[in-house]
């Protein structure tokens, strides 16, 4: 659903910003009654769209349905979120652990010592901008001042606005009553593989259905939130206790896989190693990372998400160019390491899932041309635009338009034993993506076709494309490779899924 902004009449502001926040304050139980919460524990429901990675980059989504069980320091700005996850796009459940924490329990907006709040992981901003803490962050921020009254929704809003490090935070609270409604955080999120792709990103939360709770305090019973206009995610609290006991150890780190000490933004998308472990099957300790020759002038880099470099007469061919424009220069240096005095000629992009096409920027400010399905170039042409003024990259220190290279239909890209064929997969999961073909080495490159993990074989539809399309095109490979796949035998392939009774 849009949501249409529309200016008041220009007047001078009735109430200083901060005469503004005070007001939401006594709107939603007063300073006083919140200055005594110490924890908060939210039970409820929600929802997360998969707006990167659905079948369409416009949408329908495919949607996540979760249950979480959250506590919350208030003072020491510190959670534990226990989070179930029923996956539309997976084929079962499973249960993660976040615990985020800024530290301390004195610590006021702006005194993050080396870590600018902007630099933090999103769950943690997040922390300082939630509903318990937003207007004490308003508060405590140097520069904080009211903008133009703006109607949305037919209501005339106050707006106040400040910034938390770089990140630049509007609130719109009813004129009427002097609840908070919306807020919107314009940041980057330099750290985080999901996001560094969409350069400045435009978050909207809207809060609803403010309840009053045990000790008089008033909270948004659902949260609803939306990226750079996308629906992302809504969550419906059923349950808010107020000050009550947290177990022992709650705010305690996970021991064991520190990914889920952190969530999705710990990891540094520009300063990723090649081969960095994490997702796809592949472990941050596992033999199968990092770059490997699997071929006469082929070098597979596995890990979370693969790039593969095919040295041809004319030059490297680079296969996918996800998580970051930083990861790029890196699949680069070692092209130039593995081929001395050989250029990189172009690169393939065979999806349109986001942080697969992540690292395209690199290659545009290089001014290498990008093969790209028909199709998905509206969203290479998206990621590659994205403003990145917060965090800029090299494109947006000197920027170039993108030399695109749109294949509608199989061609063949460089000559000898390791020239490539390009190959529409023009099927009903796979209709946004390519196929690679390398036909003297009989190897095939499967995209996201095929997800081969330690556990067996995820989304064996896709994987049945991958085989008719083999079939269709008349391809003879003897081993396969994907964006989640190192070297594997064609056969296992084909044996597993006669193994699951599927038809091919």
């Amino acid at each position: 659903m849009m949501l249409f902004l529309v200016l008041a009449p220009a007047h001078p502001p009735r109430q200083s910003a901060e005469a503004v926040v005070r007001r939401a304050f006594a709107a939603i139980g007063g300073e006083e009654r919140w200055r005594a919460v110490r924890t908060l524990e939210l039970i409820g429901r929600g929802s997360q769209n998969h707006i990167g990675d659905s079948e369409w980059f416009d949408g329908p989504f495919f949607v996540d349905y979760v249950t979480v069980d959250e506590w919350r320091d208030v003072p020491g700005i510190r959670h534990d979120a226990r989070v179930t996850v029923y996956g539309a796009a997976d084929t079962a459940s499973y249960a993660r652990r976040t615990v985020s924490t800024l530290g301390g329990t004195t610590q006021a907006v702006g005194e993050f010592g080396d870590k600018s709040p902007s630099a933090l992981a999103p769950d943690t901003l997040a922390l300082v901008l939630a509903p318990e803490r937003m207007l004490w962050t308003a508060l405590n921020a140097p520069d904080l001042h009211s903008e133009r009254d703006t109607v949305f929704r037919f209501v005339t809003h106050n707006v106040v606005a400040f910034h938390v490090g770089a990140a630049s935070v509007r609130i719109f609270f009813e004129a009427e009553s002097g609840v908070p409604r919306m807020m919107e955080v314009r940041r980057a999120f330099p750290t985080s593989v999901f996001w560094t792709a969409w350069g400045d990103v435009l978050e909207r939360v809207r809060y609803s259905d403010w309840s009053v709770e045990q000790t008089g305090i008033w909270y948004p019973r659902q949260i609803d939130r939306d990226v750079n206009g996308l629906p992302w995610e809504s969550m419906a609290y059923g349950a808010v206790r107020v000050n009550a006991a947290p177990p022992a150890g709650t705010f305690d780190a996970p021991t064991g896989d520190g990914r889920l000490a952190c969530g999705f933004g710990c990891l540094a998308a520009d300063s990723v190693p090649l081969g960095i472990g994490g997702a796809g099957g592949v472990s941050s300790t596992g033999a199968s990372r990092g770059a490997h020759e699997i071929g006469a002038g082929i070098v597979q880099i596995v890990g979370a998400w693969n790039s593969t470099l095919v040295r041809q007469d004319d030059g490297v061919v680079v296969i996918e160019a996800p998580i970051s424009a930083g990861y790029s220069r890196r699949v680069i240096e070692e092209a130039a390491r593995r081929f001395p005095g050989v250029p990189v000629k172009a690169v393939v992009t065979t999806t349109d899932f986001w942080w697969h096409v992540a690292g395209l920027r690199e290659y545009v400010a290089r001014g290498i041309p990008i093969y790209v399905l028909d199709r998905n170039v509206r969203v290479v042409q998206d990621r590659v635009r994205a403003p990145h003024t917060l965090v800029p990259d090299s494109l947006a220190r000197a920027p170039r338009p993108a030399i695109l290279k749109p294949v509608d239909r199989r061609m063949t890209l460089g000559t000898g034993d390791n020239a490539i064929e390009l190959i529409p997969f023009h099927a009903d999961q796979l209709d946004r993506m390519l196929m690679v073909y390398l036909p003297h080495q009989h190897l095939v490159y499967t995209a996201e076709g095929v997800q081969l993990y330690p556990f067996g074989l995820s989304a064996p539809q896709t994987a049945v494309e991958v085989v008719n399309v083999v079939k269709r095109e008349g391809l003879a490979p003897e081993r396969f490779i994907g964006m989640h796949v190192a070297v594997t035998p064609w056969a296992r392939l084909t044996t597993i899924l006669d193994s699951l009774a599927i038809p091919h």
